[in-house]
């Protein structure tokens, strides 16, 4: 076998090398942009599902200038729909999916989320796409190389050539180990690409967890202070102006109600005090479920012509973890507030009971009912509600018809 034989073995050899290695590159830079773009959406879907939770519609129904405000909040641009929704983008540069924001069969309303795929995303479909160019050319020129070789193989050995078949020259020598050198230089760079590029979507990703987790946060936040603060500075404003009614015909009535006003704006001072200092309400510390219950009763319905029948567990409470209490509490006291607020209701039934598995939660009413299907997506009380169930790992349905009175249920899985 003659010097030109060899060589073109040798490369025929290591080209083929290459195309493994490079088909082995292409897997795993497809593996890892599907990877990418799926955390990518996934991660922008929980954002916006927690902007929406905290953005009401400007009107009663989702608009155009509420999908521009939802677009500038979440860094994307934000379409609405009804029951038709146009094809998916074609352009691989960006990301899109489809949010329920009215999840009802017959007007449903959809919003269509689209956004910019990350950088990292983006280098790794080049990448991709790179790879797949060389793949083409390599295997041209393994074609190329394999024909070569077949015709230089096919041709006898010089006869006066008195050198062996197999033996290889110092020039063989000297070109194989210059690939080699190439080669392991090659791969060191390749290696540390990889490095850098893994660094890279491990410090995005740690940057999308801590905006997930802060905008987690300012959710709960806003649920707290509407749940807890607006709820009890709205039931001492009624008492306020109940006894501004009763100054004139009966001082000592408005006093005591004014008397009653002051304690229950001091405890609401304490429980935000708690809420500062990271501690679950002090009134669930101190005095347990059934007598936060009773205070809750006392501050929202103070001034108002209405009974309760309350029955609290105490069973029940014992199996409750601290933040199962402290999130039916807060469901407790927004389905009472609606109760008063909106039912207009004069009795109220509060129950707190256990079955084998489960603990649930009753707040019923004799009120003017509602239909919940009409009122989806306004104000944050049913959503809120929703939102504290999920947190305690529970489940909550609200039953209501128009003149037929509200029942919420919120059912607690039972702790080990």
């Amino acid at each position: 076998m003659n010097f030109l034989s060899r060589l073109v073995g040798y490369s025929v050899l290591l080209l083929f090398v290459f195309l493994v290695a490079a088909l082995g590159a292409q897997g795993w830079l497809r593996q890892q942009t599907l990877r990418l773009r799926a955390e990518a959406i996934e991660g922008k879907r929980a954002q916006f599902a927690a902007i929406v939770q905290v953005v009401p519609p400007l009107r009663p129904h989702w608009s155009e200038a509420d999908a521009e405000r939802l677009g500038a909040l979440c860094g994307g641009h934000v379409a609405i729909y009804g029951d038709y929704l146009p094809p998916a983008p074609t352009d691989p540069a960006v990301l899109f999916f489809d949010y329920a924001l009215v999840p009802s069969p017959t007007a449903p309303v959809t919003a269509r989320v689209v956004f910019l795929a990350s950088p990292i995303s983006r280098l790794l479909a080049t990448y991709q796409r790179v790879t797949v160019g060389l793949l083409f050319f390599g295997f041209a020129l393994l074609a190329v190389g394999g024909f070569f070789a077949a015709l230089t193989w096919r041709g006898p050995t010089a006869s006066g050539d008195s050198t062996p078949p197999h033996a290889p020259s110092r020039a063989d020598l000297g070109s194989l180990s210059r690939l080699a050198a190439t080669s392991v230089a090659q791969t060191e760079a390749l290696t540390r690409e990889r490095d850098v590029r893994r660094l890279a979507e491990e410090d995005a990703l740690l940057k999308q967890q801590l905006l997930n987790q802060a905008l987690e946060g300012k959710v709960r936040l806003g649920h707290d202070l509407h749940d807890g603060l607006i709820q009890s500075l709205y039931a001492s404003g009624l008492t306020v102006e109940s006894a501004r009614a009763l100054i004139a015909s009966d001082p000592a009535e408005a006093d005591r109600r004014l008397a009653q006003c002051v304690q229950n704006l001091n405890a609401t001072i304490r429980d935000v005090r708690a809420y500062i200092t990271g501690l679950t309400p002090a009134q669930l510390q101190q005095a347990g479920f059934a007598r936060a219950v009773e205070s809750l009763i006392g501050e929202l319905g103070g001034g108002r012509a209405v009974s309760f029948d309350l029955k609290i567990d105490d069973e029940a409470v014992a199996t409750l973890t601290p933040e199962q209490g402290t999130e039916a509490l807060q469901v407790a006291r927004e389905a009472i507030s609606n109760s008063l607020r909106h039912g207009g209701a004069s009795f109220v039934t509060v129950r707190l009971h256990r079955s084998d598995r489960e603990v649930c939660l009753l707040v019923q009413d004799n009120g003017t009912g509602f239909d919940p299907a009409r009122v989806a997506g306004e104000g944050h009380g049913l959503g809120n509600m929703q939102a504290r169930a999920a947190r305690a790992g529970a489940s909550v349905r609200v039953e209501s018809q128009p003149g037929a009175g509200t029942r919420v249920i919120l059912t607690l899985r039972q702790s080990a």
